[in-house]
């Protein structure tokens, strides 16, 4: 509802005896509209705008920009605000599914912890250096900048002003440039993850400094070498989209995917094969498969004349596979079987790809690593085929990783610093003291910088030494463009009105920049704002494309009015783009390759590993991404430290005891998870947590692992040592028990999450039945006279990645619980996904079961509830009607597959946290029992539009919100009724199956067996 009229009544006489006086007949919308909260004065717009209707949407295409990928996004609107994302179907990155942290973006828009305008610090005690940033108007803000700005312009010294931006592209790269430039300003592209050794390791290989896009679509084997490539490793959407399709059996073939880590990761979790391995010696394994596929004379369509073979081979003579078995624990027939599968000659070359350059597995010798990886790929015969190097034409400067700063950089930045040549330093967006090795000598070089300027729209540790805070919008309140890759430019635009007093950053740097004086105007842009400076850059891309394209304008017109409004519908522009040619570097075979990973003298060593849900630290201030537990560990609001069980027995340690874990660089202390699938002698930490001033979400939860690593850059490529530390762990006599949300993942023989292997599937037999025999019941069946609403899931394409959860988070206005709820077991989610795994196939074989309200044609919750709020529709749908309920619980205790949810409290949405509330979904109460609906207001939405065109709803017309962000296309949904939806040929399909069939609840949701190759 958007409004609550009679809060004060409810408060007064209570909600049971209001109830009473309504009466059971009270309409539904009398009763609904009395959830807590202040009264609202109606204003009516004087003067409506055109394309405000109410209580009718508007859709807004634009760019996520929580990582670096540069996927396209569908913005929702009502009224206004935005109140949900979803991918962009058009979208050639993503194609309409988006990660779970883009569904949380929305978080980012409405963070209760953003500035609400700039600040300036003012010192309150000199004499004990105490100062604190306090609110100032814009006009005094950038008077102040600018001040600055002239005072350090004017001494004529180059680099006197540095400016560290995230990693950006596009028109707004191009101005910040052009800005640093004329100020006489060094530049630095931030990011923690630059992939620094795949860059370098491209340049020494192929002379091509550059990120390539691997192709996992087509492929029959995706070998990865600790690649986190469906959680944070360059397009995480798009590979597990291209991954599931292909690993779909067509035309009987299906790729192969294998992975091979210390620590099983989610994208291991999913792989066909796990390979447990020393961290480190990812590398020798790949020059070993080299040294196999040469010395058989596998090689592929690569060019190479038998003297390149020759001294390929030489290059990796010492690697041989017995050789490397010893050292890393992997049988040489595996190894050499490996190196077989990977590079058939029978079945045509760029039949398979290898992907490296995880963070987890980047260390000193990555760089090393990566060219033994780009090795493989190119005597396989991949490299111009599953390994793509763009081309990049005059309209996509900038695009990609290029331009990228190197850790090394930063470092460089730290001490020019600390040695005060640094006058004016400008901070846009990024975060050192956190995100990196050597954080801390970040924030001390800081102290030696006259100002600091944060453009930040929320605080973190690194803005909070800023001396001046001039807050910019956030994405969703911005302009601008992304170009990840040749080819396409994504276009980003404003989908509400900015939140609060803040400024885009372009109209920043223009207005302050001109206001120096004429020298530096002259040698920025022309165009008055950034809005027109970013339409004169995309009327230079419409002209280009008028020149190029054989069919002039194509479907966007002649008239650049017609190109930008359709770049603005589409969200962006993007064409094909030829490949760029790349050959094999002879110097390559001279250098020596080092492989071997450098020991220390401490037990353990330790794996770094970035956050699905936070990325670098980033996301941390999401109370979404907090409180959704890790896919893996099952844990929230906190973070810990993974030990196996044997390394475990050897510490003393338990389960929830603090684990003091200390390196050459820092200490810290962590909670133990016993991890079964971690490599003994192996502690791992995720990054992400740990901030000390990152608002409310994240401010004091777990720790932050970098404090234990090497701060310098390695001497190839100059990144971060994310790998490669030694350290020592010592129990202590405290228990701080993490919050978890599952702690068993057996199945103890309930066959919920089933699975069935290949040669029985291609075989036709024992798949399990294509026909639903039920049982007799007493009670009688339900009529679904028109409609038949259901849900098929195949768990062979569920990675766990959580974005269907996030998606119903935000589509449901469901409530968090916070830290202390889910320690006492509370949750509030709708759906969530169950893992299990499975001990007799050797501990790799891990199955997720997104687990929702089945909808059940005979649910035990409707039998036992008193007020019958709860109830079967004659659409299919287990309804839940919340002014019913009265707060029994009986139906969650009849639930077999307990996915109900009690309101134990009211839910708490600080301001403006609540603008985000679909105002089509009832904001629920105390009391009250909710769960999923099978998402029925969108049901709704789409029997209205059918209706407006006097036909029938189309299959694939309704897509609960779980469905339509799932990045695998794990989740279909339609009506069973109509026999040719996709809903029902699954529900038929030979892997077909429902949870507790035995039970005879007669589910409306099917599973499709995962497959397994043994």
């Amino acid at each position: 509802m958007d409004h609550e009229p009679i809060p004060s009544l409810t408060r007064t006489v209570g909600r049971r005896t209001f109830l009473r006086v309504l009466g059971s007949t009270a309409p539904a919308a009398a009763v609904t509209a009395c959830a807590p909260g202040s009264v609202e004065r109606i204003i009516p717009y004087v003067v409506p705008p055109e394309d405000v209707v109410p209580g009718v949407s508007s859709w807004y295409a634009t760019v996520c920009a929580e990582c670096p990928a540069g996927c396209g996004m569908l913005v929702r609107t009502r009224e206004g605000r935005a109140v949900k994302v979803e991918g962009n179907p058009k979208h050639p990155v993503n194609r309409g599914s988006l990660c779970i942290r883009g569904q949380a973006s929305l978080q980012g828009l409405y963070n209760p912890d953003r500035f609400r305008g700039p600040h300036r610090r003012r010192v309150t005690d000199a004499a004990n250096g105490h100062s604190v940033l306090e609110p100032v108007d814009w006009s005094a803000a950038e008077s102040l900048f600018v001040e600055q700005l002239r005072s350090v312009h004017a001494g004529g010294q180059i680099g006197r002003i540095a400016v560290v931006t995230r990693h950006m592209t596009g028109t707004l790269d191009e101005l910040v440039d052009a800005w640093a430039v004329a100020m006489g300003a060094r530049r630095l592209r931030f990011e923690p993850f630059a992939y620094e050794a795949i860059r370098e390791a491209n340049r020494r290989t192929f002379g091509v400094r550059a990120v390539p896009r691997y192709d996992l679509a087509t492929p029959d084997v995706v070998l990865s070498f600790g690649a986190d490539f469906l959680e944070t490793w360059l397009s995480t959407v798009e590979h597990s989209r291209d991954l599931a399709g292909r690993r779909r059996r067509s035309n009987g073939r299906r790729s192969h995917f294998v992975q091979l880590e210390p620590r099983l990761s989610l994208t291991g979790a999913s792989a066909d094969e796990q390979i447990d391995i020393e961290p480190g010696t990812e590398g020798l394994i790949a020059a070993a498969m080299v040294h196999t596929i040469v010395s058989e004379g596998r090689v592929g369509e690569t060019g190479l004349t038998a003297a390149g073979s020759d001294r390929v081979l030489a290059l990796v003579a010492d690697h041989t596979p017995d050789r490397v078995s010893g050292r890393t624990g992997v049988a040489a027939d595996a190894i050499i079987g490996l190196a077989r599968r990977f590079a058939d000659p029978s079945v045509g070359p760029g039949r398979s790809v290898a992907l490296g350059g995880g963070v987890a597995s980047t260390g000193e010798k990555a760089t090393s690593t990566l060219v033994a990886i780009n090795l493989l790929n190119y005597v396989a015969g991949n490299v111009g085929v599953t390994v793509i190097f763009d081309a990049v034409d005059d309209v996509d400067t900038g695009v990609g990783w290029t331009d990228v700063g190197t850790h090394r950089d930063l470092r460089e930045l730290t001490e020019a610093m600390r040695s005060g040549e640094i006058d004016l330093l400008v901070l846009h967006d990024v975060n050192p003291i956190h995100a990196t090795p050597g954080g801390a000598e970040f924030s001390a070089a800081l102290e030696h910088v006259p100002m600091v300027v944060s453009t930040s729209s929320c605080p973190d540790e690194t803005s909070k030494h800023a001396d001046l805070v001039l807050p910019t919008h956030t994405p969703l309140e911005s302009w601008g463009d992304v170009v990840p890759r040749g080819g396409i430019r994504g276009l980003m635009q404003p989908v509400m009105a900015p939140v609060f007093d803040t400024k885009p950053l372009g109209d920043l740097l223009l207005d302050t920049g001109r206001a120096v004086g004429a020298e530096v105007a002259e040698a920025l842009p022309a165009e008055g704002d950034f809005l027109e400076l970013l339409q004169a850059r995309w009327r230079q891309l419409h002209t280009r494309v008028l020149e190029t394209s054989d069919e002039p304008g194509g479907s966007f017109g002649t008239a650049f009015e017609a190109f930008w409004a359709e770049a603005q519908y589409q969200g962006g522009f993007w064409r094909s783009v030829p490949k760029n040619s790349v050959a094999l570097d002879p110097a390559v075979l001279e250098r020596p390759l080092d492989l071997e990973p450098t020991g220390g003298n401490r037990p353990l060593a330790l794996i770094v590993y970035p956050s699905l849900h936070f990325y670098d630290g980033r996301g941390a201030n999401r109370a979404w991404l907090q409180e959704i537990p890790d896919p893996l560990m099952k844990t929230a609001w906190s973070s810990w430290a993974e030990i196996a069980p044997e390394t475990a027995r050897e510490l003393g340690a338990a389960e929830g005891q603090l684990l003091t874990v200390e390196s050459d660089h820092g200490t810290l202390d962590a909670p133990v998870l016993i991890n079964p699938q971690l490599r003994p002698g192996v502690v791992a930490i995720p990054l992400g947590q740990g901030h000390t001033d990152y608002g409310r979400y994240a401010t004091g939860r777990g720790v932050n692992p970098t404090v234990l690593l090497d701060p310098r850059p390695d001497g190839d490529a100059g990144g971060p040592r994310w790998l490669g530390t030694r350290v020592d762990a010592t129990p202590r006599a405290v228990r701080r028990p993490v919050p978890r949300l599952q702690t068993t993942f057996t199945q103890d023989g309930r066959d919920i999450a089933q699975a069935v292997s290949l040669d029985t599937l291609t075989a036709g037999t024992g798949a399990g039945g294509t026909e639903v025999h039920h049982q007799p019941s007493l009670y009688p069946d339900h009529p679904h006279p028109v409609h038949r609403w259901a849900m098929a899931i195949d768990l062979d394409a569920c990675t766990g990645c959580n974005a269907c959860v996030a998606a119903c988070y935000a589509e449901n206005n469901v409530p968090v619980v916070g830290a202390d709820g889910i320690r006492g077991g509370r949750t509030m989610s709708w759906l969530r996904i169950d893992r299990f795994i499975e001990a007799e196939n050797g501990g790799s074989d891990t199955r997720f079961v997104p687990m929702l309200c089945q909808h059940c044609d005979h649910a035990p919750c409707e039998t036992v509830c008193p007020t019958y709020a709860t109830y079967h529709t004659d659409e299919g749908l287990n309804a839940q009607v919340y002014n019913r309920c009265v707060g029994t619980r009986y139906c969650a205790n009849n639930c077999p597959y307990k996915v109900r949810r009690f309101n134990w409290h009211h839910p708490e949405v600080p301001e403006p946290l609540n603008l985000q509330l679909n105002p089509d979904v009832t904001t629920r109460i105390a009391g009250v029992m909710e769960k999923c609906t099978f998402c029925v207001q969108r049901i709704k939405e789409g029997q209205d539009r059918a209706q407006d065109r006097n036909q029938s709803v189309r299959d694939g017309e309704i897509t609960p919100a779980c469905a339509q962000t799932c990045p695998s296309q794990a989740i279909v949904f339609g009506d069973r009724n109509d026999p040719t939806s996709r809903v029902s040929a699954l529900a038929t399909d030979p892997r077909a199956y429902r949870v507790l069939e035995t039970l005879n609840t007669r589910p409306a949701v099917t599973y499709l067996k995962k497959v397994l190759r043994a």
